[in-house]
């Protein structure tokens, strides 16, 4: 330990050296041991985004146990195969955390004096080794169920050396992730292990907190998911917002589109660089270039290949993924442990489909999400990022029906801001500039939302087989978003007229906008508040 008394974790309400660190995770091993966890023993883990995750993680390798990340939303079949189909289990829980329905389990609760005043050592501690297992990391389940793929220490470290030395990260840089803690948590805070760097936790949600820490504590290198990242964004011109200290940003773990990485620019300054990894990798394998869409390198340590029905595709051209290096994981376990579709020959068929041209790769989209349209092959990701380009699109998924008298053809799922109209017959003519005829949705279904994994993909499963509910919390969270940009939008707007405000103006005003109200609201009400607003935004 070079750097003892660097801090070396902080969240919102503490922080911890990299000393105090490692006596914490001693104490929590203390207690794991003391509870007959021995090595090799599974132990689920259900944590904040704070401190806890790092001390849990640590302590659950000191016994030589499982770590495996719980995740309270997934349904009773997914607990029961990635979980509770284990005789001998634990469960590590953050104090107050919610814990039913994991079945019978032996429960260890612990909270913040087990990390602030630790005062247990481990009896001993085994032999481990960085080819044992101890990572149990579950996939996120987007394209079917979920597996559980085994990896070692010696694979977290590899991944975690090659991106530092890739993205140029130094034991300077402060990191902090805005990734959950289910689905690769050991990113959150791996890199700032292995440099000696100081991680930033911050288990919020809101990204007016996640401006907060970056300018408290000067954050360097940022990462999260896009949507994540664009939510950021639209706050960095806030007069407490500072974001100059972040130096590289990174996204992934979803689509990233040219809309989204320039708007991201423009909002704080900064270029914000696209990767792709996945859990069979155990993290990323793949980095772009700031602000631009693609990828132009491979992580040091892998090797990757695109190959279609003929082998391997040389020069330009389109297949699937697949990947080697020293990083890969090489088994599955429970019910999807049948490795031999997928991992071949020291090679990780990813299902993947992407596209070379000049050097750069493109993702396309998923093979088992590929339609077959007419006998011709469409993928939905280059679907959905030409729905994309229409401004009035916040989100989209495309998948494969079949439709009577023309078999498969791709249908589209799109969501639209509150009280923005799109039919169909725009939609479909705006994509006739951007898309072959044979790739054109056959059938559009206008919803409020989609369904999304805890990590934040699409659901496609569920949205192939059961329709969407809609969520209509998070919808109404939207709309009085969209409402506060707009009341702002028209503050600015009579700021800028030169008479200033005219009380006459109001009622006609209030007349030509009332000729556009369509809803349940009556007309009654919507002058009322629409000369209230006038009255409160009009007086300069």
């Amino acid at each position: 330990m070079e750097t003892p008394d660097k801090i070396a974790i902080l969240d919102s309400d503490s922080s911890l050296t990299f000393a105090q660190w490692h006596r914490a995770s001693e104490h929590l091993a203390s207690r794991l041991q003391t509870a007959g966890v021995e090595k090799g023993t599974l132990v689920g883990v259900q944590v904040d985004r704070t401190c806890s995750l790092p001390v849990a993680f640590t302590a659950v390798s000191k016994v030589g146990a499982r770590f495996l990340g719980l995740n309270p939303s997934w349904l009773s079949e997914d607990r029961e195969m990635v979980f509770t189909r284990w005789d001998k289990r634990f469960i590590l829980c953050w104090e107050g955390m919610e814990i039913e329905g994991w079945k019978a389990s032996t429960l260890l609760p612990f909270g913040r004096s087990d990390i602030d005043s630790p005062a247990l050592s481990p009896n001993g501690s085994p032999r481990v080794d960085t080819f044992d297992e101890f990572y149990m990391n579950v996939t996120s389940g987007s394209t079917g169920l979920p597996k559980v793929a085994v990896t070692s220490h010696r694979e977290l470290l590899i991944n975690t050396a090659s991106v530092c030395e890739n993205l140029e990260l130094t034991g300077e840089d402060v990191l902090m992730s805005l990734f959950g803690v289910i689905g690769h948590p050991h990113e959150i805070f791996m890199r700032g292990l292995y440099l000696g760097a100081t991680t930033v936790m911050e288990p919020s949600v809101y990204p007016r907190q996640h401006i907060h820490m970056i300018r408290e504590h000067s954050v360097t290198f940022l990462m999260g998911l896009p949507p994540q990242l664009d939510a950021l964004s639209r706050l960095a011109s806030r007069e407490d917002a500072d974001v100059s200290s972040l130096r590289i940003v990174e996204t992934g773990g979803m689509r990233v589109t040219d809309r989204f990485l320039a708007s991201f620019e423009e909002r704080t300054g900064e270029k914000v660089t696209p990767v792709w990894g996945s859990t069979e990798t155990s993290g990323v394998v793949l980095i772009g270039d700031p602000g631009i869409v693609g990828f132009s390198s491979v992580v040091f340590g892998y090797s990757v290949q695109l190959r279609d029905d003929e082998g391997v595709v040389e020069e330009n051209g389109r297949g699937e993924m697949w990947i080697s290096g020293e990083g890969i994981v090489n088994r599955y376990l429970g019910e999807r442990s049948d490795s031999s579709e997928i991992l071949i020959d020291g090679w990780y068929r990813t299902g993947d489909i992407f596209t070379r041209r000049n050097g750069r790769l493109y993702f396309t989209g998923r093979r088992g999400g590929l339609i077959k349209a007419s006998g011709l092959k469409v993928y939905p990701s280059e679907v959905e990022l030409a729905i994309l380009k229409h401004p009035f699109v916040r989100d989209v998924c495309v998948v494969g029906k079949d439709i009577p008298g023309r078999g498969e053809a791709p249908v589209a799922y799109v969501v639209v801001p509150g009280g923005v109209e799109l039919s169909k017959h725009d939609l479909r003519n705006f994509l006739s500039d951007h898309l072959e005829d044979f790739k054109m949705p056959r059938k559009y279904f206008f919803s409020n939302s989609l369904p999304r994994t805890h990590s934040g993909k699409l659901d496609r499963a569920r949205i192939a087989r059961q329709d969407i509910a809609p969520d209509y919390r998070a919808e109404l969270l939207r709309l009085d978003v969209d409402l506060i940009k707009l009341l702002n939008s028209r503050a600015d707007l009579m700021d800028k007229i030169d008479a200033g405000y005219n009380p006459n103006w109001v009622e006609e005003q209030i007349n030509n906008a009332m000729g556009h109200n369509p809803g349940p609201i009556s007309d009654s009400i919507v002058r009322e508040v629409i000369r209230s607003i006038m009255n409160n935004l009009g007086r300069g």
